[in-house]
């Protein structure tokens, strides 16, 4: 008895999210968190956005790592992709197997997603980003998780370095408008889990990163999510 139910206590739990662009992700690659392998991909499909939904299964002893705000996060693209599951709230409610989770696509994606749902000193944090981009910026608090400051960092060079190259450039363009995109596709999939009110702050934080890259030099342009017309 006790053995089956050690057996059933193992059984594999199944959990899905959508991609943006799933980048060569396939069946078989592992399902990490802080580097050890919890899982692996079951399947990659087409999702009714054009996107891809990808399922996971996770060995029955992690369940406890899949959380209502629980991010599976792309890594390795192309080469060796693997999918790291990161929670921004540990104290978040668990989920049933079968949820859907959180995916991001690339780290940019990703810290979209960490400052949405994580706690609120982690989501003042990011705020503080949009309006410094103009002034020297402080190494990432030792207080935040390594991948936290990491995402952090990635995001502050690639919103600096936008900035400089100014959104009439074509670099500038190429960089604004994959923030775009990064951060619609975030939005998506914040309404998607009902979190209405954290895609209209995304939307906020965008409109605040224009005004923070008009102030160290970039052009004007239309960084937002949707697109918004503009108004005389």
């Amino acid at each position: 008895m006790a053995a089956a139910l050690i057996g059933c206590a193992a059984s594999p739990l199944h959990y899905s999210a959508v991609f943006s662009d799933p980048d060569g992700l396939g069946p078989g690659d592992p399902v990490t968190r802080s580097g050890e392998n919890i899982g692996s991909v079951t399947s990659v499909s087409p999702y009714a956005t054009g996107e891809a939904q990808v399922n996971v299964q996770l060995d029955g002893r992690y369940a406890n790592y899949a959380r209502s705000d629980s991010i599976l996060i792309l890594e390795g693209a192309s080469a060796s992709p693997s999918l790291e599951l990161m929670s921004p709230d540990p104290s978040s409610p668990k989920v049933s197997e079968g949820a859907q989770l959180y995916g991001a696509s690339n780290p940019s994606q990703a810290q979209l997603l960490l400052s949405s749902l994580g706690p609120p000193t982690f989501a003042r944090k990011y705020a503080e980003l949009f309006g410094q981009l103009s002034q020297p910026q402080p190494s990432p608090s030792p207080g935040t998780s390594t991948l936290q400051n990491q995402l952090i960092d990635i995001m502050r060079r690639t919103l600096a370095a936008a900035a400089v190259a100014s959104g009439s450039t074509p670099s500038g363009q190429a960089q604004m408008e994959q923030f775009r995109e990064d951060a619609d596709a975030v939005e998506r999939q914040l309404e998607a889990h009902g979190r209405t009110a954290e895609a209209a702050q995304l939307r906020a934080d965008v409109v605040q990163m224009n005004a923070a890259t008009g102030a160290v030099g970039a052009s004007p342009n239309t960084l937002t999510v949707p697109r918004a017309t503009s108004t005389p």
